[in-house]
Formats: C-alpha cells, sequence, structure tokens
C-alpha cells in the first residue's frame, strides 16, 4: 500500500513538473522569426510557354539545277561577307559557249563585210574623178550608176546583218547570266558543298547558302486551343537551356492563319493541330540557327495585386496565405488569377499593403506569434 503511494506521488510530481515546463515555455518563448513580403498593386502578364527553334529571317540556299546544267565554278568560300547582286555560282553550258563563239565569228565577219564595201565606194568615187576629167561628170555617174547602187544595196544588207549579230549578241550576254546564280541577301556565306555538284542525288543538299546572322527569327506552333490567345505585336521572351541565366526580347511578328500540313496519308485520322509562328528577335542573340529555344508569349497585361508563388500553401484544392497583423500570422484563404513566372495575381483575400509571410515553414499555424526578420 504504501508503495502505491509512493507511485502515485511520483506520477503526480512528474505531471506538475511538465506543466510547469509547458508554462515556462509559454511564458518565455521567443516568437517565430519569419520573412515576410508586402502586398503590392502592380502590372502583371499571363504566359503562354512554346518550344522554339532559331532561324536565320534572311537565307538563300543555292541548289544545283538540272536546267542550267553543270557547276563550273563556285565563287565564294565559307564566311565570306556578300551583297545583294554578287555572283555565287557559275554553271556550264558548252551549248551557250559555241553559239558565243559563234556569235563572235559573225560579229568580226560582218564588220569586215562592211569594211570592204566601203573601200569597194572608196575606189568607185576614185574611178568616178578620173572618168569626170575625160568624159565628164555627168557622163561618168551614168557610166558608173549601176556598180554606186550595187555597193549601195550590199553595204545595207550588210549594216541589218550585222545589226541583226549584235543583237544577238546582247541575248547571248542576257543568257550567260542565266547561267549565274546571285545573292538575293546581303550577309554572310554560311556553308559551301563542293560535293553537291552532282544534279541526281536523293537528298539534295545546297551548293550555297547565304544568311544574315544579324537578323534572326524564332519560330514554333501553337494549339488551336492556343493560337487564339496569340497575336502580332506581342512581347515574347526567349530563353534557352545552352545559356540558363540569359534571356533575350522580341515579339510576335506572324502568326499562320491556317494550320501546317502534318504529312498524314488519311486526313480522316485524329492529330493535333498546329499553326506556326514567327517571332522576330529584337536582340543580338549568342546562339546558332537550329538552337531550341523557350518562348514565353505575353497574352494577357493588367494592373492587380501580385504575391511571389512561395508564399502560397495549398490545401484541399484551396489556396491560402498567413497574412500578419500586430504580430500574430493568420491564416488567410486567397483567390488565385493570373499567374507569370514566380509572380500571381491575388483577385480576392488580401489588400494592397497587407504583408504575407514567404516560405511558410511548418512550424507557422493560425494565430501564432511571429517576428519580423
Amino acid at each position: 500500500m504504501k508503495k502505491k503511494i509512493w507511485i502515485g506521488i511520483g506520477v503526480a510530481a512528474l505531471i506538475i513538473i511538465m506543466i510547469g515546463v509547458s508554462a515556462y515555455r509559454t511564458a518565455f518563448a521567443k516568437p517565430l522569426a519569419v520573412e515576410v513580403m508586402e502586398v503590392k498593386q502592380e502590372k502583371i502578364s499571363s504566359t503562354l510557354m512554346v518550344p522554339g527553334t532559331l532561324e536565320l529571317q534572311e537565307e538563300q540556299n543555292v541548289f544545283p539545277s538540272p536546267e542550267l546544267g553543270k557547276v563550273e565554278e563556285i565563287l565564294v568560300e565559307v564566311g565570306q561577307q556578300v551583297k545583294k547582286g554578287d555572283v555565287l555560282v557559275r554553271f556550264d553550258d558548252s551549248q551557250l559557249v559555241l553559239e558565243i563563239e559563234q556569235n563572235k565569228i559573225s560579229v568580226e565577219s560582218g564588220y569586215l563585210r562592211i569594211n570592204q564595201l566601203q573601200k569597194q565606194k572608196e575606189h568607185l568615187d576614185s574611178r568616178k574623178k578620173d572618168l569626170s576629167e575625160q568624159i565628164g561628170k555627168k557622163e561618168a555617174e551614168k557610166q558608173l550608176a549601176a556598180e554606186y547602187d550595187q555597193n549601195e544595196m550590199e553595204l545595207r544588207l550588210a549594216n541589218l546583218d550585222l545589226k541583226q549579230t549584235l543583237l544577238q549578241k546582247e541575248a547571248l550576254e542576257e543568257r550567260v547570266k542565266d547561267f549565274e546564280l546571285i545573292s538575293l541577301v546581303e550577309g554572310t556565306v554560311l556553308a559551301v558543298n563542293e560535293n553537291a555538284t552532282e544534279l541526281v542525288t536523293e537528298v539534295q543538299e545546297p551548293l550555297v547558302q547565304v544568311g544574315s546572322l544579324h537578323s534572326m527569327i524564332a519560330t514554333g506552333s501553337l494549339s488551336e486551343y492556343d493560337v487564339l490567345k496569340v497575336s502580332n505585336g506581342q512581347k515574347v521572351t526567349i530563353k534557352s537551356d545552352v545559356l540558363p541565366n540569359e534571356e533575350w526580347q522580341g515579339e510576335i511578328i506572324d502568326v499562320a492563319s491556317v494550320p501546317q500540313n502534318t504529312g498524314l496519308a488519311n486526313p480522316m485520322e485524329n492529330q493535333a493541330v498546329q499553326f506556326p509562328i514567327i517571332v522576330q528577335i529584337n536582340d543580338g542573340i549568342q546562339l546558332k540557327p537550329g538552337f531550341q529555344l523557350i518562348m514565353e508569349i505575353e497574352t494577357e497585361e493588367k494592373e492587380g495585386l501580385v504575391i511571389f508563388s512561395e508564399a502560397v500553401v495549398y490545401e484541399d484544392d484551396k489556396s491560402f496565405v498567413y497574412l500578419v497583423n500586430d504580430g500574430i500570422a493568420h491564416k488567410q484563404e486567397i483567390e488565385i488569377g493570373l499567374t507569370s513566372g514566380e509572380r500571381m495575381e491575388v483577385v480576392e483575400g488580401l489588400k494592397a499593403e497587407d504583408t504575407i509571410v514567404l516560405n511558410p515553414s511548418d512550424k507557422v499555424s493560425d494565430g501564432m506569434e511571429v517576428t519580423l526578420e
């Protein structure tokens, strides 16, 4: 019996000690230190994330052409700067070369024939002078009239033939230009493929590729659900995994009115409809054509109450923050509107200049006393 009494006394003492410790902690424990932010009225925009590819805005590819014949010469090299109109590739046409040589002979022959007829006329003039002294001017003209007429007719025909030959020469010179492919853009020679001079290949590679490295675009595609949210002039932030700390600005310059052709044989087959878009990059970009990009398209912008996503706690499909008033944390349900990266619009539940807890830990609870860091 005595033993039981002592056990009871011990238990009661332990309980008293635990209550005392708890009371001490409550009385003397320091409030939990928390990091906070102020709710502000700011501009916020919703964004649409779209994968993209970096491409040259101005680009020209020169391919072999069966109509032009074999490649005679590639006149540029990689890295060379070219202007519009510079000859890039010259093609060989043996038949045209033969026609040009024949025309040269015809032109030379025409000039020789005219020169010969002019000398004949000079000879007639000399004979006419001698005869005029012997038999008189009128009689001399009468005797030589037929020869003068013949010389004049032949000289006129020779001039007509030469004129026609010279016109043929001009036409041949124009045809020569057809066998010279010129640059249509001002830029840099990006590739020269000497092995692409053969005319018959399954996958034809360009002989020469020219493009402007100072003018780049990003291309991508939008689903039928997203395409109605995007229009020309909308701002775009461009990022790349290759340079994670860099970003570039751009804007939408083209949204396709019709979806791109997927090439599926069965048009009745279910397929995701995609609408191509083009983004003009405003800044210089340190990437090469073909690099993969992430495009954040700003689809809507408005003024609203803005907080950081790290302040939000989610429970049972509801969103909460801890609102701090007079050193006490109060759990507050909120309604979220637009989101842009780590920024969120609060549609309901807060007002401007409210103070909320950032990164609330499990130690933060409703009604808890807190101190601001």
